[in-house]
């Protein structure tokens, strides 16, 4: 047993004699010569030298806030706000984003004449109708609706009918200056436009007598129609009269 302890202690030995030597060759083949081994002549520069190079503009690292001006520090506290630290948008900034388009939206609309309200075809519920009302050539001038009456009646097409006698009301109006023609415009817009009262009313009664036929799609017949076209001649004579005066 003496024997094999003893062999055991001769290998150790002579493997760690080899790791050693292995050690001390690349750490050998790793060591660089230093090329230059004078001595460092330091330089040290005066403290005027020193306050003058610190004082070139171009040796200005960092943002002096005096001397940014009001409105560099109110954009920038506005940044603050808007942007996030990895330059993203914060909630604030979509918020100012979103409202800032939509500024935008409503200038073009209101440059191009269009109503808001006559964006949509419904609105909030009134007593007068939101529904929007148009015509597919924009210029009631230019429509024949008086030979459109005539052959909607000689058809018996009663519902197109009233549809046209609105049309004649609306016209009406437009040109005595009751209201100013948009086909953006709704019929509650047009109603609001009136300012005379005692037409306002009447008109109210047409407004709502020509949606109930007309929106309503409801197919009405001779019976029904001759009121309503009695009603509609007479809002118009009415206007014509005025007009004339």
């Amino acid at each position: 047993m003496s024997f094999i302890k003893y062999l055991i202690n001769i290998l150790v030995f002579a493997l760690t004699q080899t790791m050693l030597a292995d050690v001390h060759e690349l750490a050998v083949q790793d060591s660089v010569e230093a090329w230059d081994n004078s001595m460092v002549d330091y330089r040290c520069p005066s403290a005027d030298t020193i306050s003058y190079y610190k004082a070139l503009p171009e040796y200005q690292y960092s943002v002096n806030a005096d001397a940014l001006t009001w409105w560099q520090k109110l954009w920038g506290w506005l940044l603050s706000f808007i942007k996030i630290s990895d330059g993203t948008l914060s909630l604030f900034g979509w918020i100012i984003l979103i409202l800032g388009v939509a500024a935008v939206v409503f200038i073009i609309v209101k440059l191009l004449g269009i109503p808001i309200k006559g964006l949509f075809v419904f609105s909030k519920s009134t007593k007068v109708t939101q529904l929007k009302f148009g015509l597919d050539n924009a210029n009631i001038e230019t429509e024949e609706l008086e030979k459109l009456l005539k052959a909607f009646v000689k058809n018996m097409a009663y519902r197109e009918a009233t549809r046209t006698l609105f049309l004649l009301c609306l016209r009406e109006l437009h040109r005595s200056d009751h209201i100013q023609w948009n086909v953006y415009k709704t019929d509650r817009d047009y109603y609001y436009e009136v300012k005379d009262q005692s037409i306002q009313k009447q008109f109210k009664s047409i407004i709502r007598q020509y949606e109930f036929v007309w929106y309503g799609k409801f197919d009405i017949g001779e019976v029904e129609y001759m009121p309503i076209q009695h009603d509609f001649e007479f809002f118009i004579k009415r206007i014509k009269q005025q007009r004339i005066k």
